[in-house]
């Protein structure tokens, strides 16, 4: 792993009003910061929204090739990467609880890896699909995965799944039992948590598969990849439609900063987006460019696919899919690792030279 990036740079985001979002005067809100402290090259494609997770001490990120890295979560040593565990098979999640890291793969295998340092082999490989795993939830106590091509989300009341073709299920592995067996097209299915009863369905905008993250309040859909038309939002309790945000993304992460909610949307032309809650509704602030900030400018270069956001501190982790055959190197960054600050700052960016089109 190659360090690019080092800077103390901020970029101040202006409060600008958005296409069906509240504007919110500057007088009225705290303009949130990012702060670009590191991009990092890690020979990985980072591709879907459940590939980052960290704890206090350790990030952990599992790639389309295969491997699973571990870093150390110390800005002050530029989040150095400690190891890599080459598993073979595409994986497609990571997460984790106070004991174990959790990974899962597009071989049906589920990894568990005891949180020990070195982190040792896997003491268990689960098979439980054929048609491999896509996603894969870790909370209160249990473990979900999505079987075949299904996308799942949980919090602490409930689990959510949206099945892309018949048969696609997911499965709360702690009690081996199966939830989404009846196929719903174009829909995101909701179940109690605890008891796996269904508490209803939302409408998928669109069609093809969504991308779902969900909090105790919220449910938000997004179609990532080139074809989505935004975020749409719902309330968690009543699964009613709440507000539509009108760009484009392939992955939101939520969080609350001194008592202000925020989501931030990691996008396919490389920037992420932040919002700010006010009164029930998001608010659009500014999009932050990756591309241009880091001189990485081509078309496919920096795609952010998956976000983590934890509240351990105020520091924010963005996968890239790691460009494509033509631009993919090792100096092109794959992990950006950002902080959001609710002060003013100055901002003093310098761009480095930018790498010509591919």
């Amino acid at each position: 792993m190659r360090l690019l990036f080092r800077s103390s740079a901020l970029l101040l985001l202006f409060i600008a009003g958005a296409a069906q979002s509240q504007s919110v005067p500057a007088s009225e809100l705290s303009m949130p910061v990012i702060n670009l402290i590191d991009a990092l090259t890690l020979p990985g494609s980072f591709v879907s929204r459940q590939m980052i997770y960290a704890d206090s001490e350790r990030i952990f990120l599992c790639s389309f090739q295969g491997d699973l890295f571990v870093l150390r979560r110390d800005a002050k040593s530029h989040f150095p990467l400690l190891q890599t565990i080459h598993i073979g098979s595409s994986l497609t999640a990571v997460r984790g609880d106070r004991t174990n890291v959790y990974v899962t793969s597009r071989n049906g295998f589920l990894y568990v890896f005891p949180k020990t340092w070195p982190l040792p082999q896997p003491a268990q490989s689960l098979q439980l699909s054929s048609y491999g795993l896509t996603s894969l939830e870790v909370l209160g106590g249990g473990v979900y995965v999505a079987k075949g091509q299904a996308a799942i989300a949980a919090s602490n009341s409930a689990l959510y799944i949206s099945e892309l073709n018949a048969g696609d299920t997911g499965l709360d592995v702690v009690n081996m039992r199966t939830y989404g067996e009846a196929f719903s097209p174009n829909s995101t299915l909701v179940y109690d948590r605890l008891t796996l009863q269904s508490l209803g369905e939302i409408l998928n905008p669109g069609h093809g598969q969504v991308s779902i993250t969900a909090t105790a309040d919220f449910v938000y859909l997004t179609t990532p990849g080139c074809c989505g038309t935004g975020i749409d939002v719902y309330n968690a309790a009543t699964l009613q439609h709440t507000q539509f945000l009108g760009r484009t993304a392939n992955v939101v992460a939520p969080i609350k900063q001194r008592g202000v909610g925020l989501l931030l949307a990691g996008t396919e032309a490389g920037t992420i987006d932040l919002y700010a809650l006010r009164d029930g509704l998001y608010t659009f602030l500014q999009s932050f460019d990756l591309r241009v900030l880091t001189g990485f400018i081509g078309p496919e270069d920096i795609e952010i696919r998956t976000l983590w956001m934890d509240g351990l501190d105020n520091l924010v982790f963005a996968g890239s899919s790691w460009g494509n055959d033509r631009s993919r190197s090792n100096d092109l960054p794959s992990l950006f690792i950002l902080e959001i600050q609710p002060r003013f700052q100055e901002t003093s960016w310098r761009v480095p030279q930018a790498r010509p089109i591919n």
